[in-house]
């Protein structure tokens, strides 16, 4: 039976809002997001950025669930409206909200056409039209030149949309073997490989199941370059800039993506590491001696789910190009690199996190973008990722 995960806490946070713009965004475009407030004005700010939460009656169970690192304290002195307040041992984002917050939300939706261009107002609550704005992003509805996005494979360098010398969504002659090396929305939002396994090139195969649509925000995502940090995950920072994000089931598990796609440096790699986003963290001991360690999310049913993102922000540097970016709840040991499964850290209480999309539909991004405690951008040249989502045909 599925959880539902219901929020009927009232939250107050005494801590100071960390800046939290990505480089390179526009500001015009973080004052034009945000949740509106009884008049349609937007109400910043909605998530900060601290290492203490503080609630009025029951800690929910998120609080918790989502963090080792934290200490109860209760009876709280000196803070009204507070009787329980967790301490986390470092910062996070949590919500901001006001009293009496309204259910509606102004995003940016690039390529859905939507109000004031790329920017629309939807309920948290409205799941249906959610879909639907995921569905104008994924078709490009507001470019209105027949073209839908597609999705080139890690080490696919061909074409970008305007070159029409290496078209991404031709098959390869040579080194592919004739093969295939990107992915598309199918008609229901699956994301389907063209370009089967190792085994037979000839295959279509569902590697993402659509389970719909949710309101997140932009990320702007970093890497931990010193020994003692290798094995976390990636750094991000929330931009305040609301958009929207499909809630994607695995289509194949990580033992049976490992036995049909995990091939050294062929095509069908980018695909094993599309389904568990196999990353290398290269630190170095001496100048002359480099090493790095593997991190593999160990999905081993298909109930393992991602929120992907395509963003603007990251699209390295061609504008009619989006990024691909996952968010998702993790708390598996990230050294277990193919240990024996269930994977040691997956608990019955986290385990709703990682593989229940209803615990995220039809929540207010606010609670949703803390408990996505982790973020992989597939779209970054510089570790040879050149997955990106780009104008060709649909299949």
């Amino acid at each position: 039976m599925r959880l539902k995960v219901i929020y009927l806490f009232f939250i107050t946070i005494i801590a100071a809002a960390m800046s939290s713009c990505s480089s390179g965004l526009k500001s015009k475009n973080l004052n034009q997001t945000g949740l509106l407030d009884q008049n349609g004005n937007i109400i910043k700010d909605t998530l900060v950025y601290t290492n203490k939460v503080n609630f009025r009656t029951a800690i929910p169970s998120w609080a918790t669930n989502m963090r080792m690192d934290y200490t109860i304290v209760t009876n709280v002195v000196g803070v009204t409206n507070t009787n329980f307040q967790v301490i986390y041992g470092s910062n996070a984002y949590f919500p901001n909200l006001p009293s009496s917050p309204t259910d509606y939300y102004m995003i940016n939706v690039p390529w859905a056409n939507g109000e004031k261009d790329n920017y629309v107002t939807v309920s948290y609550k409205d799941v249906d039209k959610l879909n639907e704005l995921w569905f104008d992003q994924i078709n490009r509805r507001g470019a209105e030149d027949g073209r839908v996005f597609a999705i080139r494979n890690r080490d696919n360098d061909r074409g970008y949309w305007y070159d029409g010398k290496k078209p991404f969504q031709e098959a390869h002659p040579y080194s592919y073997d004739g093969r295939y090396d990107y992915y598309y929305f199918a008609d229901n939002g699956d994301i389907v490989y063209k370009g089967g396994d190792k085994n037979n090139k000839n295959k279509n195969i569902v590697v993402k199941k659509f389970a719909g649509a949710v309101i997140v925000d932009y990320r702007r995502v970093s890497r931990r370059w010193n020994e003692t940090s290798h094995h976390a995950p990636d750094i991000y920072r929330n931009t305040g800039e609301w958009t929207i994000g499909g809630i994607y089931k695995m289509g194949i598990a990580y033992d049976e993506a490992k036995n049909r796609f995990a091939d050294g440096d062929e095509p069908t790699d980018g695909v094993y590491e599309f389904i568990v986003a196999r990353k290398k963290w290269w630190y170095w001991k001496t100048p002359t001696a480099e090493e790095a360690t593997i991190f593999e999310r160990q999905y081993y049913s298909t109930d393992f789910m991602e929120v992907l993102v395509l963003n603007p922000h990251n699209n390295e540097g061609w504008d009619y190009c989006l990024g691909v970016d996952a968010y998702y709840a993790y708390y598996g040991n990230y050294k277990a690199n193919g240990g024996a499964m269930p994977v040691d850290g997956f608990t019955a209480e986290n385990i709703p996190y990682m593989t229940d999309e209803y615990t995220y539909l039809a929540q207010r991004p606010e609670y949703v973008v803390p408990m996505l405690n982790h973020t992989t951008t597939f779209t970054d040249s510089t570790r040879r990722w050149k997955f990106l989502a780009m104008p060709g045909h649909k299949y």
